[in-house]
């Protein structure tokens, strides 16, 4: 079992986590591969894709070492339960769910679940998530995310839904630990054409923006 500093350190490591939703079964482990290529080092699997608690389970093994590979819109503790037997190493969700957060900690996964206002934001990290994800992202805006990060510099917020190359930087620059990234880098064409060239070149795309955004922050390794 992989230890939550180093689970984290990945989450953390190239900034991007990849949200990888129904992707077809049988073109899943390439385009996780071209991601890890492109220097991503989490990937997220949705629960709601084909298979979804076998790819985890194929692709924690094929990808250990390299990138770490969790759950994502895990609403329930079933699901955690599940998710976390197949080799999660952590669990993101949409919204807040307690029974979520602590089947991750008993199990000594890392849990990030969905908040949009200051109270999901305190009780998450109240009842024990390690981060948050503030969802929908870009809906909030930037704005937002520099006033609740205000009060709460000590929470770790990872911005998911609507990230593109346009704003990634902006929200990094904002104050995010890493940014959950879905359509905008895994197009659905590219991966229908089984261009897996042009993957690795967005996850190059994306993971060199933080890169840079951090610099301009103070901040080479994701530490807010």
């Amino acid at each position: 079992m992989q230890e939550k500093a180093f689970i984290l350190e990945k989450l953390r490591e190239s900034g991007v986590i990849a949200v990888v939703r129904r992707i077809p079964r049988e073109q899943v482990e390439e385009v996780a591969d071209s991601l890890v290529r492109g220097g991503i080092t989490a990937l997220e699997i949705t629960v709601d894709s084909e298979d979804a608690f076998a790819t985890i389970k194929r692709l924690s093994r094929r990808l250990q070492g390299r990138a770490v590979v969790g759950a994502g819109t895990v609403i329930d503790g079933e699901a955690a339960a599940a998710a976390i037997k197949s080799g999660a190493d952590f669990l993101f969700s949409p919204s807040l769910h307690l029974d979520v957060i602590r089947a991750a900690a008993r199990h000594g996964k890392i849990s990030v679940p969905g908040v949009m206002t200051p109270t999901e934001m305190i009780n998450a990290i109240e009842w024990g998530a390690d981060l948050v994800k503030l969802f929908p992202a870009a809906s909030l805006g930037l704005a937002y995310l520099q006033a609740v990060k205000a009060p709460f510099p000590h929470i770790p917020v990872i911005p998911t839904g609507g990230i593109d190359e346009g704003n990634a930087a902006s929200f990094i620059r904002a104050g995010a630990t890493a940014l959950g990234i879905g359509g905008t880098l895994l197009d659905r064409k590219t991966i229908a054409a089984g261009d897996y060239a042009q993957v690795e070149k967005a996850a190059k795309t994306y993971v060199e923006i933080v890169r840079q955004a951090r610099l301009e922050c103070g901040d080479s390794g994701g530490k807010r």
